[in-house]
């Protein structure tokens, strides 16, 4: 059975503001599993598609590294191959650390981000995770709002 990613697993609250508590540790994870997938196939070249033979294999051995059905699918494993994901792993880590949150700000979300929500007296505002975290989490799978792991409130 294919295992599909989603979201958390726990109810996420989306609100004007997002407070949705380890969002970081959560991407995070979600990072390390693509990255253990992409290494688990071992060193190797990149992969091409061969569209005679409908076959992805690595480009130098030649060797086969899946059998395609449908039209685009060899592409889209080639251009998924594990190089090209652990460089969006490295990249997402960087994203991640150029937005750290703040739990010194105290009220509404109780964090922010310190990128982000800088406030214009020198602090963190606490307004939660920012979009760029937020758009982060939705390319592994955080569902918008009207989804079944997600509760909306409004900001008071």
């Amino acid at each position: 059975m294919a295992r599909r990613a989603r979201g958390p697993k726990e109810l996420v609250t989306v609100a004007e503001y997002d407070v949705t508590p380890g969002l970081h540790e959560w991407i995070e994870g979600e990072i390390q599993r693509q990255e253990q997938a992409a290494l688990s196939h071992g060193d190797g070249p990149l992969w091409e598609y061969d569209e005679t033979l409908l076959t992805v294999r690595d480009a130098q051995g030649g060797g086969a590294v899946a059998h395609v059905i449908l039209d685009g699918t060899g592409d889209h494993i080639m251009l998924n191959d594990p190089d090209a994901a652990l460089r969006r792993c490295t990249a997402d880590r960087k994203i991640l650390a150029a937005h750290p949150y703040s739990t010194v700000a105290g009220g509404r979300a109780g964090f922010g981000c310190d990128t982000c929500h800088q406030s214009e007296y020198g602090g963190t505002e606490d307004d939660g995770n920012c979009a760029t975290i937020l758009a982060l989490a939705e390319a592994y799978g955080l569902e918008p709002a009207e989804e079944t792991d997600v509760e909306v409130v409004k900001a008071p």
